[in-house]
């Protein structure tokens, strides 16, 4: 019997009417620029659309610089929110639902990594995935820029980033990019937001963790992970966007910073 994740989210961070869904996604990748770095790996937000949907279409943007006509995996990295574990826990589904249809899970893959490390903090037990937003608010941008593709879908808990960066450095290759799910500081008035998002928007451009001590990102374990990666081949990286929620709800009171960032050869 298939094992199918339906969505957890739908009509509550993005819409539910397929074709409102994927017109609005349309409206923000339209609306993003397009760079000409060939992403290696990219960071995020997974806030709901009307927030941070166009952040992320600037990350998203970033795929049409690959061959998408090739069969690509995305290996999709995001902290749980619901549910307490050490360590990580692969989304072992068959397929993953959206509005917008069916996406396969690279099963083979998750197994394979499962077997040749017998002592990684890792489960399979679904359960962190059934309600966690971080992945699930990703997979429709991808079906709207990509269609020949599968997922490696990763939550984690309490885990070091050493042990995340493992993850990437196992499933990382030429037909696979590496997608870090993360917003930054939360409910700060915004001129606060800024300052402390900017640390996490250097440590992304110098390659340098230390400067994350000062970051707020609910993501920062799997930001660090993709820098360390980055760093360790030679990776670049840039800032493509930012924004506070006081940019697209109006409200800079009380805000949540959302980045997007690339890592490119």
């Amino acid at each position: 019997m298939l094992e199918v994740r339906t969505p957890a989210v739908a009509n509550l961070f993005y819409p539910r009417d397929k074709d409102i869904l994927e017109n609005t996604i349309k409206t923000y990748l339209a609306k993003a620029p397009l760079y000409p770095y060939k992403p290696e790996g990219l960071i995020s937000p997974h806030a709901g659309y009307m927030y941070s949907g166009i952040v992320a279409a600037v990350s998203y943007k970033q795929l049409l610089n690959l061959d998408l006509e090739k069969h690509h995996t995305f290996l999709l990295i995001g902290p749980s929110h619901h549910v307490y574990l050490q360590g990580i826990s692969f989304g072992y589904y068959d397929f993953w639902q959206t509005p917008l249809g069916m996406v396969k899970v690279a099963k083979e893959k998750i197994a394979e990594f499962v077997k040749s490390k017998p002592n990684f903090p890792l489960t399979l037990n679904t359960l962190p995935h059934r309600k966690e937003h971080s992945l699930e608010v990703q997979v429709p941008f991808l079906q709207v820029i990509a269609k020949n593709f599968d997922i490696i879908p990763v939550v984690y808990g309490d885990i070091e980033s050493d042990y995340i960066k493992e993850i990437i450095e196992f499933f990382k290759d030429e037909k696979t990019v590496v997608i870090i799910s993360s917003d930054l500081s939360h409910y700060y008035p915004d001129k606060v937001a800024r300052e402390i998002d900017s640390y996490c928007h250097l440590a992304v451009e110098k390659l340098d963790e230390r400067f994350l001590q000062y970051c707020e990102a609910c993501g920062k374990t799997g930001i660090e992970a993709m820098i360390k990666y980055a760093k360790e081949k030679g990776l670049k990286s840039k800032v493509l966007e930012y924004k506070t929620s006081g940019d697209t709800g109006g409200d800079y009171s009380s805000v949540v910073g959302y980045a997007s960032y690339i890592f490119y050869k």
